[in-house]
């Protein structure tokens, strides 16, 4: 009996001591997986430098008579320019040529009238992905006409246009903008038969247009 319980005892420890072995070899023989680590995406920065061409529609509103702004009137704008970057910072030149149908009585029998203007001018702006404010001023230029019974004369007018405006990236090369600019073109003087007339000629304008970045 003695012998027996020894017996037990020994075949006891033995499958014991084999299978502490074996669990010991899985643990020691187990891959080591690390745990994923996740990657936050780059922030994608907007590219505005190079030639952009666009188009826009304008609400025109001015005075031929300083002060009273009843002149007003929608129109087109084509615009183009050439921008550089550095950082945030936007800046670069800008042209444009736009038409408007604005049209004012400055005496009961005398019509003053603009017709196609245009700038050209700087811009500088700070680039907030994908949104850029900038402002932006230069030489502007409108042809004007007085008209009195058949009798009509057209003058070219220049003087100055100052302005600011949002712009956004709707896509990689297309933006979306709106701008207002206030310009002054000075004092004209018209001959008409029934003489001459000095007159000056101020408008605001909002413009919404679309670009094509290159």
């Amino acid at each position: 009996m003695r012998n027996l319980n020894k017996t037990l005892t020994a075949a006891t420890m033995l499958v014991l001591g084999a299978g502490a072995a074996q669990a010991a070899d899985a643990i020691v023989s187990a891959p080591y997986e690390p745990s994923p680590v996740t990657y936050a995406a780059p922030v994608k920065v907007s590219n505005w430098s190079g030639f952009y061409l666009g188009g826009a529609a304008n609400w025109d509103w001015g005075t031929f008579q300083k002060g009273d702004f009843d002149a007003d009137g929608w129109g087109g704008t084509l615009f183009g320019g050439y921008n550089m970057q550095s950082g945030s910072i936007v800046y670069g030149v800008e042209a444009d040529l736009a038409t408007s149908n604005q049209h004012e009585y400055v005496d009961p029998n005398l019509k003053m009238e603009q017709g196609v203007n245009g700038s050209l001018r700087g811009r500088i702006g700070y680039a907030m992905d994908p949104v850029m404010v900038y402002g932006t001023g230069g030489l502007a230029g409108s042809k004007l006409q007085a008209k009195q019974g058949g009798d009509k004369d057209k003058q070219m007018a220049w003087g100055y246009t100052l302005g600011a405006g949002v712009e956004a990236m709707v896509t990689d090369n297309i933006s979306a903008r709106v701008e207002y600019r206030y310009t002054d073109y000075g004092d004209q003087d018209f001959n008409l038969n029934s003489g001459r007339y000095k007159r000056g000629f101020q408008e605001n304008t909002v413009k919404v247009g679309l670009g094509v970045h290159f």
